[in-house]
């Protein structure tokens, strides 16, 4: 059984619930829509980020199973890149804040660690 899938789906409802909150502090508080704005940017960032990584570790566990040769992947290389490209972006536009985009970016990884917890105890029971 995928272990994995939960976590995945509880990650993602939360990141965007998360995230039509930001959208709504936006629309609503004009003196923070930068901040907001950076937030939902990382946010949105983190969150492929964290999925392209469930799929890269499914691949891998896959193959283990399977026990075929592991395939050469960038990976890393690419989460990295598409983090790095996303700070670009939010330095290059006024209307994000650098700092909360880069902190946007490691909230979907952060949030795996309570759901993770949440999901042991509850199937303990």
């Amino acid at each position: 059984m995928d272990n994995m899938t939960p976590v995945i789906n509880i990650v993602t409802r939360v990141t965007v619930i998360i995230m039509a909150g930001l959208v709504m502090g936006w629309a609503l508080h004009h003196e923070t829509r930068a901040v907001t704005l950076g937030m939902a940017l990382g946010l949105l960032a983190g969150l492929v980020n964290f999925r392209y990584l469930a799929l890269k570790v499914r691949r891998v566990t896959a193959a283990v199973a399977k026990q075929g040769k592991s395939s050469f992947s960038l990976g890393f290389a690419t989460r990295i890149s598409f983090a790095i490209l996303v700070t670009m972006f939010s330095v290059k536009y006024e209307h994000f804040s650098l700092e909360a985009t880069i902190i946007g970016l490691f909230i979907p990884q952060l949030l795996a660690i309570p759901v993770g917890i949440y999901l042991g105890i509850k199937n303990k029971l």
